[in-house]
């Protein structure tokens, strides 16, 4: 859902060199469990949902097998440093957190993906398409919308067509301007089903857009100042990730949550080639086990994969998560690989639209 960020090659390997000095440390053994020579790294996307998968995973993980687990956090867009330490054979990470288009890009021309060994019996409780041969999905976040009951009360927008009727309801719009999930809402709000949405007809979904584009009070562009709008109610309805709609309700703000929309997937992969890749393997199973996805969403205002993991959530938790039952049914998945192989012309033309060209 970000642009791609680079990161320059001397930084890089400045880095590297410091990691590679790290791990030519003696190894140390006691008994069967391993200290400081099984070591491992692991990128995520830091700040609070890092914190969470500590707590969650890391942490546990190393107390059950003795492997140490060094948690860093990775750019925005993680595909560069992820190509970069495969080509110079720099592991300084085992294994890094992407989403399914990282793994687009990250899959051809050149691979560059360790495969996980793990079957799909392995995941046949998880939600469909979040395990692969080389990714292993365990957050999932909804793409949805939200509005304040002290302008509609309880009979606000249910659909993305009443998102989109500014005469059935009239107020202050926030819009994501990423436009990755806009342009998808259109479509479904001119009633295009949700398993037909891609390819994106963009001329439909754009003659849509018009609609409303002088009804946006906000666009939006980060996570954070989603909820900020949503519970100063500086907009009255909004576009919304679903844990940033969840933060401004558990915050006190008269905030509804409606699931209609899309849903994506963040999950682990692992660097082709480096040398401590079963350990990342043995790491990356772990982090399918349901008490410890139920853990970490219930930190984490997103949804398991392993659909088993709502045994260890608590139910007045589990209703607000995408992949509950009665939510998902009403989420369809996000093109993530649609997205891939199309993003920069749909952004040139998304810009030049915002701008009035």
């Amino acid at each position: 859902m970000k642009k791609t960020e680079g990161i320059t090659r001397r930084r890089f390997l400045n880095g590297a060199g410091l990691a590679a000095a790290g791990l030519s440390m003696p190894m140390v053994w006691t008994g069967t469990r391993a200290f400081a020579a099984d070591q491992i790294t692991v990128a995520d996307v830091g700040g609070a949902p890092g914190a969470a998968i500590k707590q969650a995973f890391y942490d546990p993980f190393e107390k059950e097998t003795g492997i140490h687990v060094v948690g860093v956090a990775h750019e925005a867009d993680p595909q560069s440093q992820f190509k970069l330490l495969v080509d110079t054979g720099s592991f300084i990470w085992d294994a890094c957190m992407v989403t399914p288009s990282h793994v687009a890009y990250l899959s051809k021309p050149k691979d560059y993906l360790e495969p996980l060994g793990i079957s799909a019996e392995d995941g046949k409780d998880f939600v469909p398409g979040t395990l692969t041969p080389v990714w292993l999905g365990f957050s999932v976040y909804g793409m949805i919308m939200a509005y304040r009951t002290d302008k509609f009360g309880e009979n606000g927008p249910k659909t993305w067509a009443d998102f989109f009727d500014v005469a059935k309801f009239p107020g202050r719009r926030g819009l994501y301007k990423g436009y990755q999930g806009a342009i998808e809402m259109a479509l479904l709000a001119d009633g295009v089903a949700p398993d037909k949405l891609y390819p994106l007809d963009l001329d439909r979904a754009f003659k849509m857009l018009d609609k409303i584009k002088s009804s946006v009070a906000v666009w939006w562009t980060s996570g954070a100042q989603n909820t900020q709008i949503l519970q100063s109610g500086e907009v009255d309805l909004s576009d919304t990730w679903s844990a940033r709609a969840f933060a401004a309700a558990d915050g006190g703000a008269p905030v509804k949550i409606v699931w209609d929309g899309l849903y994506s997937t963040d999950g682990w992969s692992i660097p082709k080639g480096t040398p401590r890749a079963d350990l990342a393997r043995k790491f990356i199973r772990f982090c399918m086990k349901p008490e410890h996805q139920g853990a970490y969403c219930s930190i984490v205002a997103n949804g398991p994969t392993n659909l088993k993991a709502y045994d260890f959530i608590k139910p007045e938790r589990a209703r607000f998560l995408p992949t509950y039952p009665e939510n998902l049914k009403h989420l369809a998945t996000f093109g993530e690989v649609y997205w891939a192989e199309n993003n920069g012309p749909i952004e040139e033309r998304f810009q030049t639209w915002l701008l009035g060209g």
